[in-house]
């Protein structure tokens, strides 16, 4: 079996590896939730890199990956290259914000993009085609990840932001991997919109690396500081 670490700041990371069992067959999959360090969408380049190379490091001396999936926009927008350099015999797969293919159905102004700060900053997508209404949600994700067993509660938060966007836009961009659970509840708000995420693309990409076909997998989580938070992910994978 490949071994396959996927790595992100909390849940966001186990959307991206539920779409990942069903795409590819035969990993054996290590989800790293990094909740010591949440958000990641706060802090400077040089901040995620050192902490995402220690984290990576650490790892590797217990269980030791051949890929890493970069389950996070803002990481794979601020650490992939730098990643590549330092674990040169890693395969690394990073996420990126489902813009294309929104793009190929609706105009640039027709589109709300989601995501960190930091995502919008440094991803090339979005900074390559102007016209994206973007829009920084800097506490959705913490906040999703304190909900998890009743995403409702962050409703009210979810109003107070994109309420303004009604019957504005067309399609929503999830630019961070932690929004793909509370689609329903962007849709309740918005209204009849299209919403784009990027979780079958990883795992597309990711089967194009592992020849396997046996439908078996394994699977572990473990959290960088709050093992209380397993239950909570755990939950998470598999009723959300």
């Amino acid at each position: 079996m490949k071994k396959v670490l996927l790595i992100d700041s909390g849940s966001g990371g186990i959307n991206v590896l539920k779409e990942c069992i069903k795409v590819v067959d035969g990993c054996n999959f290590l989800l790293f939730c990094d909740d010591k360090n949440l958000p990641y969408g706060n802090k400077s380049v040089e901040e995620l890199q050192d902490i995402t190379i220690k984290n990576l490091k650490k790892i590797k001396l217990f269980f030791d990956f051949e890929i890493c999936v970069l389950a996070c926009n803002t990481l794979s927008c601020t650490c992939l290259d730098k990643l590549r350099q330092e674990f040169p015999s890693i395969v690394f797969i990073g996420t990126v914000p489902a813009v294309k293919p929104a793009l190929e159905k609706y105009k640039p102004n027709e589109i709300l993009v989601l995501a960190t700060q930091v995502t919008i900053k440094h991803n090339v997508l979005i900074n390559q085609n102007k016209g994206l209404i973007l829009k920084p949600m800097s506490t959705l994700a913490e906040n999703i990840d304190k909900n998890l067993d009743n995403l409702d509660n962050v409703k009210s938060i979810v109003f107070d932001e994109l309420n303004s966007y009604q019957n504005k836009v067309k399609a929503v961009v999830l630019g961070c991997t932690h929004y793909f659970a509370i689609k329903p509840i962007i849709k309740e708000v918005l209204g009849n919109v299209e919403i784009f995420d990027s979780a079958n693309g990883v795992a597309r990409r990711l089967k194009s690396f592992v020849d396997c076909h046996d439908g078996n997998y394994q699977l572990q989580i473990m959290t960088s500081d709050n093992t209380n938070m397993l239950g909570q992910f755990w939950y998470h994978y598999w009723y959300n």
